[in-house]
């Protein structure tokens, strides 16, 4: 069996610059499956669980960008730079992160092989929300939609990291 952590960021995650902004919120999650999993194995599985499939077609139904099989194997190839409302900020070999549409969500995929067990892999899955409104005290916040929402985002990033797992077992 396999369990989804909350994790520290790692080391040279591209989400780490929006961790010390003033006011963004940063999450990171970690599964640990014991096979080699690349980059684009990670970003095929986590797009194609039954999971995001929903949301993709949720997306497709209700904002007007829907995204198919075909859009997910290309990002997970880094042939195309965009699936449904997202699009790609930053990429290198074994990371990539996304922004959502023009607003203040990025997420943020990492695979990671461990050095002290062979063919074992820690993926790493994690968003940075960016400050929308400014407090009494002058300082950026979060907006009022993603604090009531904030349990609900945990537990779905949690669900996609573990459903993510899942298909990579089989």
């Amino acid at each position: 069996m396999f369990s989804v952590k909350a994790a520290a960021i790692p080391d040279g995650g591209l989400i780490n610059s929006y961790e010390i902004q003033a006011g963004c919120y940063t999450d990171c999650f970690v599964a640990e499956i014991s096979q080699d999993v690349t980059l684009s194995d990670f970003i095929l599985a986590f797009f194609n669980t039954p999971v995001f499939r929903l949301e993709r077609l949720l997306l497709g139904l209700f904002a007007s960008r829907p995204s198919t099989d075909d859009d997910v194997a290309n990002l997970a190839s880094g042939s195309g730079n965009s699936l449904a409302l997202w699009k790609v900020d930053a990429r290198d070999d074994n990371q990539l992160i996304m922004s959502v549409g023009s607003g203040p969500i990025r997420s943020w995929l990492m695979v990671v092989s461990d050095q002290t067990v062979a063919h074992t892999s820690k993926l790493y899955f994690g968003s940075a929300v960016l400050p929308v409104e400014t407090g009494q005290n002058g300082k950026p916040k979060m907006g009022r939609s993603f604090r009531i929402f904030h349990g609900v985002h945990k537990f779905y990033a949690r669900l996609l990291l573990w459903s993510t797992v899942r298909r990579l077992k089989r």
